[in-house]
């Protein structure tokens, strides 16, 4: 049966036991992944779970020790951009859908489809986000994430400029927001602020006589 991750030998100072996603602010700025103790539980249970589904493939993957701990810390380290709980569901899936023993490329397809699931593609999220109007915080958006790429692009260049500029601009942001929500950052929209009703005094009687005068004077009445 293979080993438990907690093997692995990592620099004290990557690793962040709390494992918890900060919530998204309107920046797009990517902060470098942390290993958490949920990530190496996560590795430690892919691995035990590929090797009880593909027991002989995975042992000719893996045929010593030594071997498959460095499987795992090169899983590790390639799979810490992702939450625990899709490398999870993504091992899950692969298992499912493959009769061979999955390579590492393929957990991470899984992942980045357990990640993105319900995000609207670029193209229909770049034609959303131009066809918005103020007041933009009121919009039922597909996804939120589709709003904090357009405030990203800026509103104004996506409806004054062409495609060809915008586009390019628009997918570099949404691509970073999408790094963002990969690593367990969570996307609200900003709450919009109420519009005050304006109360107005009832003007005196002989206020409402003077302006009905000149009312009448102003009409040639």
């Amino acid at each position: 049966m293979a080993k438990h991750v907690s093997d692995i030998k990592l620099p004290k100072q990557a690793t962040n036991p709390s494992g918890a996603g900060n919530a998204m602010a309107h920046s797009t700025k990517i902060a470098e992944p942390q290993v958490t103790d949920q990530h190496i539980e996560a590795i430690s249970h892919l691995f035990t779970e590929l090797e009880l589904a593909y027991h002989n493939q995975f042992h000719k993957a893996f045929p010593d020790h030594q071997s498959l701990t460095m499987a795992k810390q090169l899983w590790l380290r390639l799979l810490v951009e992702y939450q625990a709980e899709h490398i999870t569901l993504a091992g899950r899936k692969a298992i499912c859908d493959n009769t061979f023993l999955p390579t590492l490329h393929n957990i991470r397809e899984y992942c980045d489809a357990a990640a993105t699931a319900g995000l609207p593609d670029v193209r229909a999220a770049y034609t959303e986000a131009c066809l918005s109007r103020e007041p933009r915080q009121n919009i039922a958006w597909t996804h939120p994430i589709v709003y904090y790429a357009g405030k990203a692009t800026g509103w104004f260049f996506l409806s004054g400029q062409t495609e060809s500029q915008t586009l390019p601009v628009f997918e570099r942001n949404y691509e970073l927001l999408i790094q963002r929500i990969k690593r367990g950052d969570t996307l609200s929209m900003p709450i919009a602020k109420a519009i005050e009703k304006q109360k107005t005094k009832p003007l005196e009687p002989e206020q409402q006589k003077e302006k009905l005068q000149a009312l009448r004077k102003q009409l040639d009445l």
